[in-house]
């Protein structure tokens, strides 16, 4: 941690922001020549509106801020939205106000879900995709349990890609950077015909010098080879109606998340079961790799998605979002994070397909504007953990067949019913309300092979399955049900001002893990909130929102690993307890003066678990045993009790029209903890960001220019800990290091 920089950050919010109550904001509208602000349009209650009309905590990123920040994956958004934290261990994993996915297993769904022009993405490995050509990005933070009832407990993430316009629209952007980084985007549309417009937008992210040396192999490691593509065409039959066909494909092969090793779990043990499988080998220092492997990272996604609007007159319209979207993913680590050869190497891979279906019917008044729809969802989901562990001196009696075979499939059937009504009683004064009923069947089956060497006489090697009739067929099926509710109320004093009060509830299907070595689907969770809200703007220079929140979960989904078994570890999935949470988020924007803008967002939350009793993975007791603890008030995972951001813009005009612009970015993030026990080792501490950049715009608005730098302090920042039961180590993802370049941009 560089001291220096976060004292002046604190001064500058001390001395400057407080006293002037702009403590907010992530978001970024365009500014008039008068710096007058200017309307933030979003379609987080699934219809357009006015930011400042949403009568729920929403931010809102717009393509400029998105481009200025370079921001390519839901891993950056953290940095400028103070609600979001991400541990990335290969896939998003996401959380808002201390609710996201708790565990390392697949099939089990997100609390924070991610949709692309409407059209859900299931699969947290999937959700690192799709950052590119965006309008918009919207974060509706707290549970969204009546228009987004796909599992969406924390909040929602939506994608709003830019659409086909009908003069030709275009742009490109290359960047150059440190660590070999070469990113090239862009996009081009226009007219086709007089009823069909088209789109094509690509970027491609290349980085061939990792962030880390594997000391073992001199390979780099936490290098970046991705590209995405977008096609949309839409089709204009008439002015009331139309329909968008969108496909997007992507893919990613490079040696990116590789595991950092961060300590033995239980250094200096005398016993033999608890000692680090790979001592001898493990790096040391700062972003230190060692490891007798690289690691692999191979992934594909592709989605089709087809969206048809019709405005059947001037009150009804009807709308209909059918989507397919398929990922898969095979990646190689090292499971002891060790250069030793000890062949303990995870394969983890997975196909899932899976098809969304929406109908929503939607009515606007003079008083009334209500919506209502249904929506089908099916998944299948093949699953694969694999281990080698090869006996010292040669190999076991499987032959090519890995020691550890975690093979599962999943099956998920869900269809729901929602409404959702605003009413203006007076001018002033309207209530909403709305309803979602969802229905969830789950299968999951786990056909698992487990060579144990040897065990039999003469040393011989056991092999365990169920087609030997000595492994269990851990199989599982049930069905799930919920009605979840939203009530509020809506008063607007002033035309520019908006206060609010919403109840809602929010409902995760019940589940089970595939690829462990056990079965069981446990009960949902479930929650309430209740949210207080403030959203003004005075002289037409300042935004202000204010969001405080307080809510309860039941029956929270937790999982976690302890040493023992065949496999090297035992997993227990289940619904642990109550977490509670309040907090309150103020984000702003500011016009200070038609050169100088001024953004900030501040978030304050607190998070509790209720009772219940669990055994610590890094306790040195449940080698072999049972150690429970009582996890009564501890903190929930990831969730930074402080975290604000600060950024600042001044434009410089020239003396030939052009414009020279220079921003500072400031983020800050509390430290959190990666587990429920609140233990030291499986923790993160406080860190703070610094990014800068010069840009320069022609006199035409065309070319841009811009020298950048980000995490300028250097800061060491892990995003992730887990402790692996299996070879008793402990390891680690970092946040990229400080990186600068160069991005030359056109739009024509």
């Amino acid at each position: 941690m560089v001291q220096p920089y976060r004292l002046i950050a604190n001064r500058l919010i001390a001395k400057t922001f407080l006293p002037a109550l702009i403590v907010t904001a992530g978001f970024g509208p365009a500014l008039s020549s008068a710096a007058v602000l200017e309307e933030i349009v979003v379609t987080a209650q699934k219809r357009e509106q006015n930011l400042q009309d949403v009568s729920t905590a929403v931010t809102a990123l717009g393509a400029d801020r998105l481009s200025d920040a370079n921001i390519t994956n839901i891993e950056d958004i953290q940095y400028y939205v103070p609600t979001i934290t991400m541990g990335n261990n290969g896939y998003a994993n996401v959380f808002l106000r201390g609710l996201g996915l708790n565990t390392v297993f697949a099939n089990v769904d997100p609390s924070v879900t991610m949709y692309v022009d409407g059209a859900v993405i299931a699969r947290p490995q999937a959700q690192l995709f799709s950052f590119f050509d965006l309008e918009r990005v919207e974060v509706l933070r707290g549970p969204q349990g009546t228009l987004y009832g796909r599992n969406a407990t924390g909040g929602t993430i939506n994608l709003i890609t830019a659409k086909p316009s009908e003069e030709l629209d275009g742009n490109i952007r290359i960047i150059a950077g440190d660590y070999g980084l070469v990113q090239t985007e862009g996009a081009i549309g226009g007219s086709l015909t007089d009823s069909l417009l088209g789109r094509f937008a690509f970027q491609s992210i290349n980085r061939n010098e990792g962030f880390s040396t594997n000391q073992a192999t001199g390979n780099d490691v936490n290098t970046a080879n991705k590209q995405s593509f977008r096609g949309q065409l839409l089709f204009k039959p008439n002015d009331n109606v139309e329909f968008l066909l969108a496909a997007e494909y992507g893919t990613e092969q490079d040696s990116a998340n590789g595991f950092y090793f961060k300590r033995e779990t239980y250094p200096g043990t005398l016993n033999p079961a608890a000692a680090a499988l790979g001592m001898g080998g493990f790096a040391t220092g700062e972003r230190a790799f060692a490891s007798e492997v690289d690691p692999e990272n191979d992934r594909k996604t592709w989605s089709v998605t087809g969206t048809l609007d019709w405005q059947i007159n001037d009150q009804w319209a009807l709308k209909n979002i059918l989507n397919i979207r398929e990922i898969d993913l095979v990646v190689f680590q090292d499971a002891d994070a060790s250069a030793v050869v000890t062949n303990i190497v995870q394969e983890f891979g997975f196909e899932s397909t899976h098809i969304s279906e929406e109908l929503q019917l939607s009515f606007t008044g003079d008083r009334l504007r209500a919506t209502g729809g249904v929506y089908y969802f099916t998944e299948d989901f093949d699953n694969r953990n694999l281990l080698d562990a090869l006996k010292v001196g040669g190999s076991f009696a499987g032959g090519t067949e890995k020691r550890v075979n975690l093979v599962g499939n999943a099956e998920t059937d869900s269809w729901a019913v929602y409404w959702n009504a605003i009413y203006d009683v007076t001018d002033q004064f309207s209530i909403k309300a709305g309803g979602r009923y969802t229905s969830d069947d789950r299968k999951i089956v786990n056909d698992n092979v487990i060579w144990v060497a040897g065990v039999l006489p003469g040393g011989g090697d056991l092999r365990l399955s169920p087609a030997d009739g000595n492994l269990p067929l851990f199989r599982d099926e049930d069905s799930f049900s919920d009605y979840t509710n939203e009530f509020g109320v809506e008063w607007r004093p002033t035309d520019t001002m908006l206060l609010y009060y919403t109840y809602s509830e929010g409902f995760k299907a019940g589940t089970g893990q595939i690829g462990t070595n056990s079965a069981n689907i446990i009960e949902p969770e479930t929650i309430k909130n209740h949210e207080f809200g403030l959203k003004t703007t005075l002289y037409d220079r300042l935004v202000l929102n204010v969001a405080a929140y307080s809510y309860e979960v039941t029956d929270i989904q937790l999982d976690r690993n302890v040493p023992g078994g065949p496999t090297g570890f035992r997993t227990i999935f289940q619904n642990a307890t109550t977490q509670d949470g309040t907090g309150v988020e103020i984000e702003a924007l500011w016009a200070a003066t038609e050169q100088f803008t001024l953004s900030a967002s501040v978030a304050y939350q607190d998070t509790e678990f209720g009772s219940f009793l669990a055994a610590d993975p890094t306790n040195e007791g449940n080698v072999g045993g049972l150690v429970l603890s009582d996890l009564a008030g501890n903190n929930a995972r990831q969730a930074p009790e402080w975290a604000w951001n600060v950024r600042g813009a001044y434009d410089v005009p020239l003396n030939n029209s052009a414009l020279l612009t220079l921003s500072v970015d400031v983020s800050f993030k509390d430290d959190i903890f990666f587990s429920e026990f609140n233990n030291e080792l499986l923790s993160r501490g406080d860190y703070t960001l610094l990014d800068a950049r010069v840009r320069y715009t022609s006199p035409d608005e065309r070319w841009t220019t811009e020298i950048w730098g980000k995490n300028l302090t250097d800061e060491l920042v892990e995003s992730w800990n887990f402790a692996i039961a299996t070879t008793r180590v402990t390891v680690r993802t970092y946040l990229p290091p400080r990186t600068w370049g160069v991005t030359v941009g056109y739009r024509i």
